[in-house]
């Protein structure tokens, strides 16, 4: 029953259980809150209006989630909660009511309010969306949050034009290399800011124009050397710290540049120096995409439409370096507190593990 369940034939969800990757109880730090993840078996239940059923194959790893687990990410679930917000699986079941997807449909998820990382996902089906085509699960489940934070930022809340400089900083990571490859596509020039040489490759690769190390440079000469002085138009910055501080200065003073602030992955949230606002006369634009896109459901529509031309033109591809088994997640949890992931660390479904 399970085996034809989750290859997308439906039975009843009183016979079914599944696996899901759980946080149970808040912990101190991100090391014993990654100890104290379960794999926790639970009961299929009936869809509701609205809802769909998705028979999950990956899910992707976040920064976010280690917060989580401290109760320091500004979204705040209720225990027990599933881990991963974003992940990318097969429709197996819809509610009568839900017209725009079906069984065998390909679907990216991306919830807050149910966790991806589990073996059959629930939720409303406003919450899920096609799988681009040139997009395996594993591209598929690290494309929702990273490139929908930098469609929100980039372009609804940043205003990026092309033959525009863009500094993205943390672009190693999952998010920051999605901003890049968004940038780039966008028409941008774009430097690509990380925290070692390895990092900075994999952004080459994914088109940066230009990289700084900033740990072996110093960020502001190197921007304006790059730029030759101009400085920068925007700047996506999601580190926060010591970083951000850095970034104030990077950007560019002939007036209307948009400093984004994306998140604190530094786990410091820095003090902003308002005259440098006055005095360069450019925007602090905060980045919220969760919440905007509650309040205004049509800005997602927006981002999903425009995305997914990219995403379809071969213009934006999730870079995946690490795969772990669902048997094996801790170990995924662990390389991202360990800050040693390049582009996307995903959990699959399989029993077996590969690291690409």
């Amino acid at each position: 029953l399970q085996f034809l369940y989750f290859i997308g034939i439906p039975f009843p969800p009183s016979e079914m259980t599944f696996r899901a990757l759980q946080c149970h109880k808040i912990s101190p730090t991100a090391e014993e809150g990654i100890r104290n993840i379960v794999l926790q078996t639970r009961q299929s239940r009936p869809l509701k209006k609205g809802e769909v059923r998705v028979s999950m194959k990956a899910a992707a790893l976040n920064f976010p989630e280690l917060l989580m687990l401290q109760n320091k990410y500004q979204f705040k679930p209720q225990l027990p909660f599933t881990l991963c917000t974003e992940g990318a699986g097969v429709v197996s079941e819809v509610s009568d009511d839900v017209r725009n997807y079906k069984v065998g449909d390909k679907v990216m998820v991306s919830s807050m309010a149910e966790g991806c990382c589990q073996e059959e996902w629930v939720g409303k089906s406003r919450e899920v969306a096609p799988l681009p085509p040139s997009l395996s699960y594993s591209q598929g489940a690290g494309f929702s949050m990273g490139y929908l934070t930098g469609y929100h930022a980039l372009v609804q809340r940043g205003n990026l034009k092309k033959g525009e400089w863009l500094l993205v900083t943390g672009a190693g990571g999952g998010m920051g290399m999605a901003a890049v490859q968004l940038g780039k596509a966008l028409g941008a020039r774009v430097i690509a800011a990380a925290s070692s040489d390895d990092k900075l490759a994999a952004c080459k690769t994914a088109g940066a124009d230009f990289t700084v190390n900033y740990t072996t440079e110093n960020l502001k000469k190197a921007v304006s050397k790059i730029t030759k002085g101009k400085f920068c138009d925007v700047i996506y910055e999601p580190v926060g710290g010591k970083i951000f501080s850095e970034c104030v200065r990077c950007v560019a003073s002939n007036g209307y540049a948009r400093l984004l602030v994306v998140g604190f992955a530094s786990g410091e949230i820095p003090k902003f120096p308002i005259n440098m606002a006055l005095i360069k006369g450019f925007d602090l634009v905060g980045v919220r995409m969760g919440h905007q896109f509650m309040v205004q459901p049509k800005l997602r529509d927006e981002a999903i439409s425009g995305l997914s031309q990219l995403a379809s033109g071969g213009q934006l591809k999730p870079v995946v370096t690490a795969e772990y088994s669902l048997d094996n997640a801790k170990d995924a949890f662990k390389l991202m507190a360990e800050r040693k992931v390049v582009g996307k660390c995903v959990i699959t479904m399989k029993s077996d593990t590969a690291k690409l």
